[in-house]
């Protein structure tokens, strides 16, 4: 009985230990972001004044060196999502994976999703075209650390993890930035904002759009988070005239023509 009772003790301590560690993997998980962004009013356009605020989260899956970023559709004040646009992006914006242009430039994955290779410190832009959505083309955009940035002393914590304060400018527009470099892996829903181009950006403020992380999840990811298995590598500009093309065609069907 002694024997059995030892033997149990054991079987329980090792199935303990490891729960413990697969709890302390910090390779697998999700971040949550809850996302402000600044969009005019029905019928207006950026700077007539009359703006309204939106606010949804995105998660960002991350394991196995890889990472994709899902986002809770937005309703737009009421107005839909996407209103069919062929991207299925932000309004104004590039959609799939990300991009520079239009009003939320430059976020991974702007309404839509995105992948990333974390290993490689790479985003992933995707984009299919709408007459056959079975293909997915994707181009590949570097890391680029933080130009100028300015650094500061000051910390505090955002999901349970110290952050660093710097100040940062990407494309015009200025962002108070705070990142973790608790994380095995660097990340930033928005390219150009980590400080040597490492660490974990868990919160970001600008002038039309913020993000703050609310949840750093370790667990098991069961979202797929690797390129769809026909996807075709294509360059930059390529990827851009496909958006531009799809984006005039739905223009022309939504003028009649």
């Amino acid at each position: 009985m002694k024997n059995l009772s030892k033997t149990l003790l054991g079987v329980a301590l090792v199935t303990f230990t490891g729960m413990t560690a697969m709890a302390q993997d910090k390779n697998t998980g999700v971040i949550d972001y809850e996302i402000n962004a600044k969009m005019p009013q029905r019928g207006g356009a950026e700077g007539d004044g009359e703006e309204q605020v939106i606010t949804f989260n995105q998660h960002f899956y991350f394991t196995g060196g890889k990472g994709k970023l899902e986002t809770d559709r937005p309703d737009f004040g009421g107005r839909g999502f996407g209103g069919g646009r062929p991207d299925g992006g932000a309004p104004g914006g590039n959609g799939g994976g990300g991009g520079r242009g239009g009003r939320f430039g430059g976020m991974r994955g702007a309404f839509g999703g995105g992948y990333v290779d974390l290993s490689g410190k790479k985003y992933l832009q995707t984009f299919s075209k709408p007459e056959d959505s079975t293909k997915t083309y994707y181009a590949e955009e570097d890391y680029t650390p933080a130009k100028d940035a300015k650094l500061s002393d000051k910390t505090k914590k955002i999901a349970g993890y110290n952050c660093k304060k710097a100040t940062v400018t990407v494309r015009n527009e200025e962002y108070t930035v705070w990142y973790t470099q608790d994380l095995p892996f660097s990340y930033s829903p928005i390219n150009g904002l980590l400080p040597d181009g490492n660490g974990v950006v868990l919160s970001a403020e600008g002038s039309r759009r913020s993000f703050t992380a609310t949840k750093v999840d370790f667990k098991p990811v069961t979202t797929n988070v690797s390129l769809p298995a026909n996807a075709e590598k294509v360059t930059d500009d390529q990827l851009r005239d496909m958006r531009r093309e799809a984006m005039q065609k739905f223009r022309e069907r939504q003028n009649g023509n």
